[in-house]
């Protein structure tokens, strides 16, 4: 298993009542959405509402598009709809087809074959479609970079109307309108649709109302493509599931009848069964079967064309298995030679399937990945790159650019072409500018957790609350929960090859971890861990228990004892003890043991924080340096104020009236009675007063405090006092008052 940083999300802002109240949001929800900060009504709307579709008339051109395309129905002109090959692609090509079919056009339709024509327009293609008598073409899920293509169009006396939501270049193609979401001269309130979301508000504005029997194929071009899973996409993705789950369409049906699944239909079920069927046909083949079964209305010939798309997606999971496999080989020869940018070329990889596969290798070694097929008859080598969080891809092939005949991404993922002859010379390049960029560190990977929980918040109901926040997908990814200090039990590999860990806790808690079977040595039976994953449902024999499915586990091999708030019997054995003892740095030190806040403690096996800190970034920089096994946690502190709080601003003002009526205030006559005027303690109203003179309202003389004659303004909070006590406050409720998880929580942040 690969080595995480683990980063829990800082609360920044939390739900106020009113809305938890409005939204009935559950405490484990109120978690969640606070570590996102996802706490305003809007945005708690985005989340738990149907959402919002917008008017697709707010899109640039929108309007002289659908006049075109009224037009060519209404004057019997051949309409042809230029697709892609992959499930967005697909998806996209059948809305826009059924529209225009249901309308009475007469359109066809036209995917290109990813090895033979690649991706986007395609001048034969378009050729042959003006040779057939094509007026109007409609590109879907591309087309924003066709410019030589459109030009060609142009010639042929062919209108083109573009729409598509990927990357707009630097200039745009001289089509006849374009529809794109973030179209430089537009201004639609929502930029990130997929190819198919687009598609369908062409759909909607042609026809003057939503076909709500779209939405289906909408969702899983949707989910599908990866974007973000916010705003419209939320919407439309949540009215296509519901769609979906009651009257799916017929070639979808025959799709999930064929791969055996039969439950309820989610963001899930798309991503890991539809999805990767649909793709698989243009990896390997030509993908106008996808389409085809996409738009099919009987179920007799969509069974039949599902066990092809099926096939399709058999072969496709042999054939990653294979080139990974050889991958992993040649990967694991770069290691060893000290490469931490992996190189991997060889000949008759399909290109098709390298994206998957350099996933896996990023996967598996944690180390930026470009896996490449030779073709040495047309003498280059093609293929796709994956990287980490430290790297980007886009600008490590962007500073090699004089080696690269043609390249493209952003910076987790790229696709590229070369010369054969380039391979090593660019292996060479993108390895001295890892180094570069990396100067030495080590490459890590982040956990990001979302909230730490207790067991107590693993119940059937919280995790069924979880489940009110789907869909997930990009920008809004199913939660990562973390349990710490879980200890394992009754731990066991499972599944082919014992590739599986499935363990119970201690708390009775059942675990499952997917690919790390080999961990039953790093952690058997009686091991302390901290865990980090989703929570699920297991239904077995009528009986639903909550389960873990676990992405990352952590030993926790550092004992942290709670003294806080205890007695002192309860750690006087500390004195028999070697232990080193950090302290405030006002107090005194008794020997070469004890160290301040701030200073390193290296090299001792058992630590005691003895005095509460005076500030956080102190504590953690002599954290930071411990190696002890054993942490003692006491943060004394003689005089604590966190349940005496800080005065209100109401009682200042209050106060400051006193002194308008009496300027001259004696503590000896006249303390009692402004205690029991304000409601405070002794020490608090001395704290008043000091804010007071802080602020140079007032001055002392011994008990007697006078009012200045000349006041000028200034806030209450402005003043040290004030902001020294607030600090004070902070580190109470941090060190002192929280719960020991929370604590811990953000001590190993």
């Amino acid at each position: 298993m690969k080595k995480m940083k683990w980063q829990v999300s800082r609360i920044e802002n939390t739900i106020p009542d009113d809305l938890i109240k409005k939204y009935k949001i559950s405490s484990i929800n109120q978690k969640i959405l606070n570590a996102r900060n996802i706490v305003t009504d809007e945005q708690l709307n985005d989340v738990f509402s149907e959402g919002s579709i917008h008017d697709p008339f707010l899109m640039f051109e929108m309007e002289k598009a659908i006049v075109r395309i009224k037009t060519a129905i209404e004057n019997g002109e051949p309409i042809l709809v230029y697709g892609d090959y992959d499930a967005d692609g697909v998806t996209s090509t059948t809305v826009l087809v059924k529209t225009l079919e249901s309308m009475g056009a007469i359109v066809g339709w036209y995917i290109p074959n990813r090895f033979t024509e690649g991706y986007g327009p395609n001048e034969d293609a378009f050729r042959q479609a003006a040779d057939e008598g094509v007026k109007l073409i409609i590109t879907v899920d591309n087309g924003i970079q066709g410019h030589h293509e459109i030009d060609v169009a142009n010639e042929l006396g062919i209108d083109v109307i573009i729409t598509d939501h990927h990357e707009i270049g630097e200039t745009l193609p001289k089509a006849f309108a374009i529809i794109h979401p973030m179209h430089p001269e537009g201004t639609y309130p929502f930029g990130h649709l997929a190819g198919v979301g687009v598609a369908y508000k062409v759909s909607h504005a042609l026809l003057g109302e939503q076909n709500e029997q779209y939405l289906p194929f909408v969702a899983i071009g949707t989910i599908s493509d990866l974007v973000s899973m916010t705003g419209e996409n939320r919407a439309l993705v949540k009215r296509g599931l519901k769609i979906l789950n009651q009257t799916p369409p017929v070639g979808v049906a025959a799709l999930l009848k064929q791969a055996g699944f039969s439950g309820m239909i989610d963001e899930e079920t798309i991503g890991f069964i539809i999805g990767p069927r649909l793709n698989a046909v243009g990896r390997l083949d030509d993908a106008r079967i996808a389409a085809e079964l996409l738009q099919l209305d009987d179920p007799e010939e969509a069974e039949w064309m599902a066990e092809q798309v099926d096939s399709f997606n058999v072969e496709r999971k042999a054939i990653v298995e294979t080139i990974t496999q050889e991958a992993m080989i040649e990967a694991e020869e770069k290691i060893s030679n000290g490469n931490r940018f992996l190189v991997l070329a060889k000949e008759n990889w399909n290109e098709g399937v390298l994206g998957i596969v350099a996933s896996r290798i990023v996967e598996q070694y944690n180390l930026p990945a470009i896996v490449l097929n030779i073709d040495y008859v047309n003498d280059y080598a093609k293929g796709s790159a994956r990287s980490v969080e430290q790297i980007s891809m886009y600008e490590s092939l962007d500073q090699a650019r004089e080696l690269i005949t043609k390249f493209g991404g952003h910076h987790m993922a790229a696709g590229l072409t070369l010369p054969i002859d380039q391979i090593e010379q660019l292996e060479r390049s993108i390895n001295q500018y890892l180094e570069s960029v990396l100067d030495g560190e080590p490459i890590t990977s982040q956990l990001y957790i979302d909230t730490v929980i207790d067991m107590d918040d693993i119940t059937v109901k919280n995790i069924s609350d979880i489940e009110l926040l789907r869909p997930f997908g990009t920008d809004f990814k199913a939660p990562v929960i973390g349990l710490y200090d879980q200890t394992i039990n009754e731990i066991k590999q499972i599944g082919q090859n014992a590739a599986h860990l499935k363990f119970k806790t201690m708390s009775d808690l059942n675990c499952l971890m997917w690919k790390q079977g080999d961990l039953i040595n790093e952690f058997p039976s009686g091991a302390v861990v901290n865990l980090a994953g989703s929570l699920q449902l297991n239904e077995w024999n009528g009986n639903v228990s909550p389960q873990m499915i676990v992405q990352a586990m952590q030993s926790d091999n550092i004992k942290m004892i709670d003294f806080r708030n205890a007695h002192p019997r309860k750690f006087e054995f500390l004195k028999d003890e070697q232990v080193a003892y950090v302290i405030h740095p006002g107090k005194q030190k008794i020997n070469e043991n004890y160290y301040y806040y701030g200073e390193s403690v290296f090299g001792h096996d058992k630590i005691v924080f003895r005095d509460i800190p005076h500030d956080f970034d102190s504590f953690k920089r002599t954290f930071d340096t411990n190696d002890a096994d054993t942490m003692y946690l006491i943060f004394h502190k003689k005089n604590q104020i966190y349940f005496e709080g800080m005065p209100s601003i109401e009682k200042f003002k209050l106060l400051f009236k006193c002194f308008k009526m009496k300027p001259v205030i004696d503590l000896k006559t006249d303390g009692g009675y402004l205690i029991d005027l304000l409601k405070v303690k002794p020490d608090t109203l001395l704290f008043m007063l000091e804010v007071y003179k802080d602020l140079n309202f007032i001055y002392q003389s011994e008990l007697t405090y006078h009012l200045n004659e000349t006041i000028e303004k200034a806030e209450i909070q402005s003043s040290g006092t004030y902001k020294k006590r607030l600090n004070a406050l902070k580190l109470e409720q941090t060190f002192l008052f929280s719960t020991f998880v929370s604590l811990k929580q953000q001590i190993m942040e």
